[in-house]
């Protein structure tokens, strides 16, 4: 017992340390918790602050009439009231005091921004929206102190231009800080517009191009997308208004190649927008975003390419499709090796291969054109194996269809163009069927269209080039190849085809070949198409007895 003892004191000895660290682990615990809390306070206060001034979403559940009253009357007073002061603006400055009327802008951007300092833990949607008003106030006093002015205050338009841009510099900024997209899109209109009101070609392209980086930086660093598309839009419509209505006030360059800077400026602020490809989905953006941007993009870069041409270039317009199915072609090959967007690199491909269309059509115009555009369709047939896409299978069968049509009903008569649809659509039909697990084709939907494509064609092309006592001697011909190859490749589609020429034989050998052709002619014509009746019938009567048998 005596001896047990002393390992009794040892052990409590222990355990009276081991209680004293962890009073002093829970004390040190408790001190970091206090610190941590004081500092998540501040910051929370902070964000507070800050987010005064962020974007507000309109309560969907709310009552109509407090959506109505709280934001839409906010809204409503806000507007009303910039147009009170843009008046009582223009009325001093039409009485030739321009002094005071630079007073009275001064001090309603001072009263406003001092009403959303005020209101910002009140009303915090008031206050946002007399912010957002402060800004557009002061862009309008400054712009009309040199711009739209027939007495400017402020001659140097350069100076007035740096000053406009300084104005949306500090909003973006504040957008940033106060993360509020809706501040930032304003601040990206601002900033267009304020490139076409500075009166210089250069310029306006210089800062509209600088501009499309920002949105572009802005999505891919806070995911601002709704900016991005609404900075596309009033892009566009400025632009369009430039080339359409003010081209003429604002060129500095004489003679044509003003628009083709204008070519270069459009095709540039378009490949800006081109880079959001490259940015991988990270719940910060809904992913059908990224096609929405292309479309909208491409869709607006095509209507002022067209505007483009049509006024300026109605002749010379097939350097510009060249260098764009030169960029589109190479960038759908990047976008295939980096791009997370699977469906981009089709996109830019076809947008390539409708260039290259353009302007085969501009050097050789129709209807010589339809032969390189037929071997083009092949052509994008095969890349599509390549790229594995779906869609711009799809579209290359519909484009091939089209162009047969649109050849149909302007020429027809091109024996090489006659002959060359229906070889390009077996040939396709071929590719189709061999690789359409690469190609995503559950299907027979595209092959069918091809098929169809082919049947017809042939016939046409068969009708159109051969001497009148060959064609149904031909037709027969035809219709035992296609026999032939649905035993080669086991499909009963060219049976029916086979089936469906002998009917088409067999009708324009009563009804034209008896009346027009020679005897002989008429004789080894009916023996011909016996022949092959009969052979066709004895493989459907052999087919049938091995059926039964394994039955």
């Amino acid at each position: 017992m005596n001896a047990i003892d002393p390992k009794k004191d040892n052990l409590g000895e222990i355990l009276t340390r081991l209680h004293s660290l962890e009073e002093r682990i829970a004390l040190l615990e408790a001190d970091k918790a206090t610190g941590a809390h004081a500092y998540s306070s501040g910051e929370h206060e902070t964000e507070e602050e800050e987010s005064a001034f962020s974007d507000l979403n309109i309560s969907i559940s709310a009552p109509f009439e407090s959506n109505i009253g709280e934001y839409g009357l906010a809204w409503l007073g806000n507007i009303v009231f910039f147009f009170a002061i843009v008046f009582l603006w223009q009325y001093f400055n039409d009485a030739g005091k321009p002094i005071i009327s630079l007073m009275v802008g001064g001090i309603s951007v001072a009263g406003v921004f001092i009403m959303s300092h005020y209101f910002r833990k009140s009303f915090t949607y008031m206050s946002f929206m007399f912010n957002l008003f402060g800004y557009i106030i002061l862009y309008y006093v400054i712009l009309r102190l040199h711009f739209y002015n027939d007495k400017p205050l402020l001659a140097n338009g350069a100076l007035a231009t740096i000053l406009l841009l300084l104005v949306v510099g500090v909003q973006y900024y504040f957008a940033v800080k106060k993360h509020s997209q809706l501040m930032a899109g304003l601040a990206f209109m601002l900033t267009l517009f304020t490139a076409f009101t500075c009166n210089h070609l250069i310029v306006f392209f210089l800062i509209s191009i600088a501009t499309s980086g920002i949105v572009l930086f802005s999505f891919w660093k806070y995911n601002w997308w709704k900016a991005m598309i609404f900075a596309i839009c009033i892009g566009f419509l400025i632009n369009l208004y430039w080339l359409l209505a003010c081209q003429v006030s604002l060129i500095k360059t004489p003679g044509d190649l003003t628009y083709h800077y204008a070519f270069i400026y459009f095709s540039i602020q378009t490949a800006i927008y081109s880079l959001v490809t490259f940015r991988k989905s990270n719940g910060g953006f809904p992913d059908s975003m990224i096609l929405k941007v292309l479309l909208l993009a491409g869709t607006t870069y095509s209507m002022l390419l067209l505007a483009l041409v049509f006024i300026h270039f109605p002749v010379a317009f097939v350097p510009f499709f060249m260098a764009i199915s030169i960029y589109c072609v190479a960038f759908s090959v990047v976008l295939k090796l980096y791009s997370p967007w699977k469906y981009a690199p089709a996109l830019y491909a076809l947008f390539g291969f409708v260039a290259i269309s353009v302007s085969v059509f501009g050097i050789y115009h129709f209807p010589d054109a339809f032969l390189l555009l037929i071997c083009q369709s092949f052509l994008v047939l095969a890349l599509a194996l390549w790229y594995r896409s779906y869609i711009i299978t799809l579209m290359n069968t519909f484009l091939l269809v089209t162009l047969a049509i649109l050849y149909y009903s302007l020429s027809g008569t091109i024996q090489s163009v006659n002959f060359s649809i229906p070889i390009v659509a077996f040939l396709s039909a071929r590719i189709i069927n061999w690789q359409k697990e690469r190609l995503h084709i559950t299907t027979d939907f595209i092959r069918n269209i091809y098929l169809f494509t082919l049947f017809f064609s042939l016939l046409y092309a068969t009708y159109f080039g051969l001497p009148g006592q060959y064609i149904t001697v031909s037709w027969l011909l035809i219709a035992g190849v296609y026999f032939g190859l649905s035993i080669y490749v086991k499909s009963i589609k060219y049976r029916w085809m086979a089936m469906g020429n002998l009917l088409v034989a067999a009708f324009y050998l009563f009804i034209v070949d008896l009346a027009n052709i020679e005897l002989i002619f008429r004789i080894l014509i009916f023996l011909a198409f016996a022949i092959t009746s009969i052979v066709i019938s004895t493989y459907y009567v052999k087919k049938l007895k091995d059926k039964k048998e394994v039955e």
